[in-house]
């Protein structure tokens, strides 16, 4: 989802989406900046990351997060989407095919984006909703990235391949690109390497944005590649504008 239908992380907005309506949630940045240097340190996981940004939701009722999450994807992911991938999904529901959202980010506020956008179902991170948010939110589960998206939907995967997955997780998860499967399901869309486990699982790979090496390797493979308009110039006003996002000063569009 996140820089392939959406042309940002989508955590980002959602955390400065919250600060802006309760401001004094920004404590969060002082847990999240110095999980981002463990992160960087090797010290935590994704997951341990993905935790301490959602402290932001800290103290939260369960009912008001999902109010929330449902503003959130109404009044700014809808405003995110690129139209051109959004179209190409109607198109797919149009010839009868079952569409997917599959992504790391949060299914609390996915499961709002993907109604909005026309897909059939989602398959995200599982975070667990309690009554009322702890400072340091439960993931259910793996963090859904890599070979982890493709365990995730075992009613579209052959047996045979879920079981060489789970004989072969921790190598895949340390290196999804060297995962190999005959294709079993029509197409699948990306910005990611990290999602080579989706590409090589589809009849037609569709790159959108992709890194120079992984557009390479599109080429080499015969994947489509899309670059539809993003909202920003360059890496630097992306960053600036994901910066001021953090701390509530920005609302993305």
């Amino acid at each position: 989802m996140d820089y392939t239908i959406i042309a940002y992380d989508t955590l980002i907005p959602f955390a400065g989406f919250v600060v802006r309506r309760q401001p004094w949630r920004l404590y969060y940045i002082a847990v999240f900046l110095p999980a981002c240097a463990l992160f960087l340190a090797g010290l935590i996981g994704r997951g341990g990351l993905k935790r301490a940004f959602l402290s932001v939701l800290w103290r939260m009722k369960a009912d008001e997060l999902d109010a929330i999450a449902r503003a959130f994807a109404e009044n700014v992911a809808a405003g995110l989407l690129y139209p051109e991938v959004i179209e190409e999904v109607k198109q797919c529901k149009a010839r009868g095919l079952r569409t997917v959202l599959n992504t790391a980010s949060p299914e609390f506020y996915v499961r709002h984006i993907a109604e909005i956008a026309g897909f059939d179902e989602i398959v995200g991170t599982r975070v667990r909703i309690d009554p009322v948010m702890p400072f340091l939110p439960v993931i259910e589960g793996e963090n859904n990235r890599g070979i982890e998206k493709i365990l995730r939907m075992p009613e579209l995967v052959p047996g045979q391949t879920m079981e060489s997955i789970r004989g072969n997780y921790p190598a895949l998860s340390r290196d999804p690109a060297a995962f190999q499967t005959d294709p079993f399901v029509e197409i699948a869309y990306t910005d990611s390497s990290a999602d080579l486990p989706l590409l090589v699982s589809a009849e037609l790979g569709v790159l959108v944005h992709p890194s120079k090496e992984l557009a390479e390797r599109g080429k080499r493979t015969g994947w489509r590649i899309l670059r539809p308009p993003r909202p920003y110039g360059g890496k630097i006003e992306k960053y600036v504008r994901l910066c001021l996002c953090l701390v509530g000063l920005l609302k993305l569009k």
